[in-house]
């Protein structure tokens, strides 16, 4: 019997039974790390299959590009093809079993109240902890966020400290430079100035408005208002996240992080923002769930592992929380995890 899943590539599509097959082979391996034979799987997954017809599935299998055999007599190995295979037909499923830890937890969580970087950082903890990956949370706020308020608070004589506080709790801040002393009395009333501009209005409405009273009321500050609004533009640009991570210690653990040349480089890829950002927001889909596998990374530092990422916009936010891991990675449960986190941001 034929299913409806068509291999990458348009290639043909595989039966049934090399579906099963292939699942069970990708599950025990993610499960053990060995090379899986096919007497293992007649025994635990497919009793109704003899060893020898998994083993004439597992040649063709082999054949197309599923499976590799590391040496003569050792079991099957999948391939990030295979991984493919089983990661679509894990996201076809309706529910996902998640550790009762992380309903637990998300539950403590809801009863208390946090700002919105302390929910991340709790965030990526927490999946770090469930998964034993590497865990990230990203947040971009978009063009049409509202902004609570702003603040202007005087350093020294040339320097001005511009706190932006968004909708939502997300806050920002920078130094400015001043092109004439300010006082702090003139610094707050400019602010509470601002600020009623800003009430009630999205950024690009505010902006504008704020551009037209620079030029016919607020002569004075006008450089001040020209670097405030340039850096709350800059900000609020969708493409910057501001990410937080953790759990970057449990690769070390992994017998799949071996090669200490891979692992750093994988790591200054995390400590760079910028670069990590770009990779993240090339790999997230409009799709609640994304996964990218081994070979499909777009960066060399990644071609070793595996991305799960599952974004949802609230408002002007978008959120992502994310897991880096090897590509023998417990994808349903991974996968099962992220969905409830995401859920939590969402409610």
């Amino acid at each position: 019997m034929l299913t409806v899943y068509l291999a990458p590539g348009g290639e043909k599509v595989l039966t049934e039974r090399q579906l099963e097959i292939l699942y069970s082979i990708v599950h025990e391996y993610i499960r053990t790390g060995e090379p899986v034979g096919s007497r293992t799987i007649s025994k635990k997954y497919l009793t109704n299959k003899s060893a020898a017809t998994i083993r004439n599935e597992m040649a063709d299998l082999e054949e197309a590009g599923y499976l590799c055999q590391p040496y003569t007599s050792a079991g099957r190995v999948p391939t990030s093809k295979a991984y493919r295979v089983y990661v679509d037909m894990i996201l076809q499923k309706r529910a996902l079993s998640v550790p009762s830890l992380a309903r637990e937890k998300l539950k403590v969580l809801k009863e208390e109240k946090r700002s919105v970087e302390r929910t991340l950082s709790y965030l990526t903890q927490l999946l770090g902890s469930i998964t034993h990956y590497i865990s990230l949370a990203g947040i971009a706020v978009l063009n049409d966020a509202t902004l609570n308020r702003l603040d202007l608070v005087k350093v020294d004589s040339a320097h001005i400290l511009l706190l932006i506080i968004l909708e939502g709790g997300l806050v920002h801040h920078d130094v400015i430079r001043a092109d004439q002393e300010v006082k702090q009395e003139e610094l707050d009333e400019l602010s509470s100035y601002l600020n009623n501009i800003v009430s009630g209005r999205s950024w690009l409405e505010a902006r504008d408005v704020i551009r037209e009273k620079v030029f016919n009321e607020l002569v004075r500050y006008a450089e001040i208002c020209r670097q405030t609004l340039d850096e709350i533009d800059f900000v609020l640009k969708k493409s910057r996240y501001r990410f937080f991570t953790g759990g970057t210690s449990n690769v070390l653990l992994l017998p799949d992080f071996r090669d200490a040349e891979k692992l750093r480089s994988l790591l200054i890829l995390l400590e760079d923002e910028d670069e990590f950002g770009k990779v993240v927001e090339a790999c997230a889909t409009e799709e609640p769930i994304s996964v990218i596998i081994g070979e499909e990374n777009p960066v060399e530092a990644m071609k070793d592992c595996s991305l799960v990422l599952a974004s949802s916009e609230s408002g002007a936010k978008r959120t992502i929380l994310g897991v880096i891991g090897p590509v023998r990675m417990d994808y349903e449960k991974t996968i099962g995890v992220l969905e409830l986190l995401c859920e939590h941001l969402l409610n």
